[in-house]
């Protein structure tokens, strides 16, 4: 990860379940609401298939939708 503006590296590990701690941003003056872009070097899986890929993903009912469009347009109404 580069810092916006400076050349400075940091390391940050994601945990089992995608996450990354919250020590290990804190630790680098990231403040809750900071906006991040992350950059990631990765390894390109063989063929073209996304088969598989999204196996955790959870089941949303359209109660689900609606309540986070609401969410969505109230965050765009206050900003």
């Amino acid at each position: 990860m580069t810092a916006a503006g400076t050349s400075r590296e940091f390391e940050l590990v994601v945990a089992e379940d995608g996450s990354i701690p919250a020590g290990q941003i804190a630790a680098l003056g990231v403040r809750p609401g900071a906006h991040l872009r992350v950059v990631a070097d990765r390894e390109e899986s063989s063929g073209g298939s996304i088969r598989g890929r999204l196996t955790d993903w959870p089941d949303v009912s359209w109660q689900d939708f609606e309540a986070a469009s609401e969410l969505a347009r109230a965050d765009v109404s206050e900003s």
